[in-house]
């Protein structure tokens, strides 16, 4: 091998290297893009990557547009690509603002072979008189070299509210949580989906803001694999 072939040898390996290297790193949301990188204690030397990045609806972008997502499972010992899954105009952002992604590695096994993981999705409206905000729950499991979801869309968390003035007017905080159900549908086991929602209410009484506060009674809801994805009822997601 003479010092040219060397060299470009070199290189390529070099590309190779920084590509398979950019497959799982982390970068902090600027308000266009972000990168997650997780390890997945449930695989020896696996991690999970996720990337989105924004495409504005207009020249303007402050009409809001859609973020793509790129989500893969990796190597950890050598950033090789096991499996990958992508979504163009996955995420919406306009009035309710796109703020990020978390990678959820709970213990979510759906089958005695089937483990998925989770990846949440915030979004948040800034408004003092109309706040509004809430976090989407996936599931994402893997068949081969691919990933599907099984579950998109679910509300884990929101907090809603509608305010008169400085005082008066009321808020709701709902928080969801999953767990494994002990029955199945079509080979994955249910969901049951349990909610807890807060009701603050503030008003004037003479010269004094008053407030109260009231816990709603706990619901629990069971969703269902029906062979394709978890269906949702319109009750458990957001707008």
């Amino acid at each position: 091998m003479n010092i040219t072939t060397q060299l470009l040898f070199a290189f390529s390996v070099a590309v190779v290297a920084g590509q398979a290297q950019a497959t799982c790193q982390e970068m902090d949301f600027d308000g266009h893009s972000l990168a997650r990188c997780k390890v997945w204690p449930a695989f020896k030397n696996q991690a999970i990557a996720a990337k989105s990045t924004f495409t504005p609806a207009s020249d303007d972008a402050n009409d809001g547009g859609m973020f793509d997502l790129e989500l893969a499972i990796v190597d950890s010992t050598n950033d090789q690509t096991l499996a990958a899954y992508r979504k163009d105009q996955a995420y919406n952002s306009d009035a309710i603002s796109f703020e990020g992604l978390v990678i959820d590695t709970a213990r979510f096994t759906l089958a005695p072979e089937v483990r998925v993981f989770g990846l949440r999705s915030d979004f948040d409206h800034r408004s003092g008189a109309i706040p509004y905000s809430k976090t989407d729950l996936a599931l994402y499991l893997r068949e081969g070299n691919k990933l599907r979801p099984v579950l998109e869309g679910l509300v884990v968390a929101r907090n809603a509210g509608e305010w008169m003035s400085d005082c008066e007017g009321q808020g709701t905080n709902t928080r969801r949580t999953v767990d494994i159900g002990e029955t199945s549908h079509n080979g994955l086991a249910d969901l049951i989906v349990t909610s807890n929602t807060t009701v603050l209410s503030s008003y004037k009484k003479g010269e004094e803001c008053l407030s109260k506060t009231t816990d709603l009674k706990k619901t629990r809801t069971t969703l269902s694999y029906d062979g394709q994805q978890y269906v949702i009822p319109e009750a458990l997601k957001g707008y």
